[in-house]
This record gives structure tokens, sequence and C-alpha cells, in this order.
């Protein structure tokens, strides 16, 4: 290959990098399509809630979403996908032995585009919305019981202490599922310390039997059977409730015949 050959192939390698380049998404591409109130995707982001997240300043679109490269996106399954350890070093293991497809994703507690610092109030992982957060995969464990497991608990307010720097309440799911409960490892995520008197090295409770309680006949056996009993006595008085006041009105319009008959 002489010399105006190797130019010639240099030159068409440069203007076809060019080309790839100029044809390649920049984020301003992506937020025409993407943004709130656009009509070219219904995958829509608050541009204004990213700016302000923690990402807000240090990653752009692409950073994030790096199989995203052209047009061909939006015809290629999966291509929207994130790898959120090619960043952090905490890997999730959060639910590791669910099924893949279902388990828990770093979006699905940390969200997907308003990410904030921890200790900030408007945060998903702020103490303070920890239930919030963790009741949209586990709502009886957070409150949002059903009724046999309800019906049987004995809902006991959480006990004061004298250091107020720490949330010493029911609500703070972290305060005992540290570690291997939220991230999948058994190092803490904070600073919260209600593990270390309520549960055991193995996860167990170590003090108070069943903290979540669960109308469960393999786990919790125990109230299984209670909330058996109470729907049976709430049924007997519901129906002894209705048996009487049928009673009581055919008491009451037999004596009203009896006094119309009186009357003739």
């Amino acid at each position: 290959m002489d010399m105006r050959q190797k130019l010639r192939y240099g030159l068409a390698l440069l203007m076809f990098f060019a080309a790839q380049a100029a044809w390649a998404y920049a984020p301003r591409d992506c937020i025409n399509c993407h943004k709130i109130g656009s009509t070219e995707s219904n995958l829509q982001i608050s541009i204004a809630e990213y700016k302000a997240s923690i990402h807000g300043e240090e990653a752009e679109c692409q950073d994030c979403h790096y199989l995203v490269k052209d047009d061909s996106h939006t015809t290629t399954p999966g291509s929207g996908a994130t790898n959120c350890s090619s960043c952090h070093e905490q890997e999730n293991h959060h639910g590791w032995g669910s099924n893949s497809g279902t388990r828990p994703q770093c979006y699905s507690c940390h969200t997907r585009h308003a990410m904030l610092p921890r200790d900030d109030p408007r945060s998903s992982t702020h103490s303070g919305k920890m239930q919030q957060t963790c009741r949209s995969c586990h709502p009886r464990e957070c409150g949002l019981t059903d009724y046999w497991s309800w019906l049987p608990s004995l809902q006991i307010a959480s006990h004061s202490k004298q250091d107020f720097s720490r949330a010493y309440d029911r609500a703070n799911c972290l305060g005992c599922h540290q570690g291997k409960a939220s991230h999948g490892r058994k190092e803490t995520v904070d600073d919260q310390i209600c593990f270390t008197c309520h549960l055991t090295p193995d996860g167990n409770s170590k003090l108070l039997d069943h903290i979540h309680v669960k109308a469960d006949p393999q786990g919790q056996p125990g109230v299984t059977a209670a909330a058996v009993i109470y729907q049976v006595v709430l049924g007997v008085l519901v129906l002894g409730g209705i048996a009487f006041f049928i009673h009581k009105f055919s008491v009451n319009t037999n004596r009203g015949s009896d006094k119309r008959a009186d009357s003739f």
C-alpha cells in the first residue's frame, strides 16, 4: 500500500468515525424524547428532579444507559438497562434467593432518577421514609397487614430511649434489618442499632418472638390458631347480635299485635 492509499484509507476512517460521532446520541437528544411533556416517548422523567439528585451534576444519560447509542435502542429490548455496580462498589444482593426476573433492583428502593442523600428527608432511603419504601414489596411487615394477620396481632409501641440521635421506631426498618436484609451483605448501612437487642446473628427475633405477625401455618402456627379462634368468636358475636335483635323485634311485634287485639 503506497502513501496515497494510506492517506485515503486514513481519511475514510476519519470520516467514518466523524459520521458515527455525528449520528450518536448526545444528552440533549435523550432529554428531547424523555422529558415530561414530550410526544416522542411514553418513558418520561422529570429533568428538574434528576438535576437535583445526587447524579445530576455527576452523570449524563449514557453514563448509566451505556447501551443506548442511537435510534436502534427503540427496537432493541433491554438496551435501556443500567449497571450501578460499574460506578458503585456496593453490588445489589437484595433478594438474592428470589427469581432473577422479580428480585429487587437498586432503583426499587433508591428510585430511578430522583436519588437524594440518605440524610435528606425527601430521600426514599431516609429513616422517615423507609416504611413507605419497604412496604411496596413487604406490605404485611410494614403495617398494611391482611385481615388474618391483623386480627391476632398485639401492637406494642416502641419504647423510648434517652439517645435522641437515634430513631427507635417501628417505622425505621433498617434499625433491625441492617446489612444482609438491606443490601444483602453483613455490613451495616447506617448507625441504627435496634438489631443488637432485637435480633440474633442469624436474623431471628431475640426478645419479642415474632415482631412481624403473620398468619402462617408453617412459620407462625400460633398466630394462625389465634386468628381462627378470634374469627370463630367474632362470628359467634355477630350472629348472636343479629339473633338478639331479631328476637327483640319479634317480641315487640307480638306485643303490638296483642295490644291491637285487646283494643277490639
